[in-house]
Parts: structure tokens; C-alpha cells; sequence
């Protein structure tokens, strides 16, 4: 399976560090930068979703 998954910059509620929401072979999730590294959410979603740790290509986008 190949997968997506489009990272963003957030600032998130009090207790979030990072989020995920997943659209077929695409994922986007967003962390807070203020609390976690992209590193450190990018290995929380692969814990959460184990199937994309060798599938995955990712794409960065700007927060807004």
C-alpha cells in the first residue's frame, strides 16, 4: 500500500500534540511545534497507524 501523509503546523487545545485524520491512502495530520517535534508526532502516528511506517511518503505544508 501506498500512502500519503500531508503534515502541517498547528497550535493545538491544551493536551493535543498532534492529530490525524486518515482519507483512504491519505493522511493528514497536524502537531504542535510548541510541544513536539515533526519527529516525534511522525513516530506517534506511526504507532497509532503501524501499516504506514514503510509505506508512507510525506509532504509538508506551511501553517497558516
Amino acid at each position: 500500500m501506498s500512502a500519503e501523509v500531508l503534515i502541517q503546523e498547528a497550535e493545538l487545545d491544551e493536551g493535543h500534540v498532534m492529530i490525524h485524520r486518515q482519507f483512504g491512502t491519505r493522511v493528514r495530520m497536524a502537531y504542535d511545534p510548541r510541544r513536539v517535534t515533526e519527529a516525534t508526532a511522525l513516530h506517534l502516528l506511526y504507532r497509532r497507524l503501524p501499516s504506514l511506517a514503510d509505506a508512507a511518503t510525506t509532504r509538508r505544508r506551511i501553517s497558516v
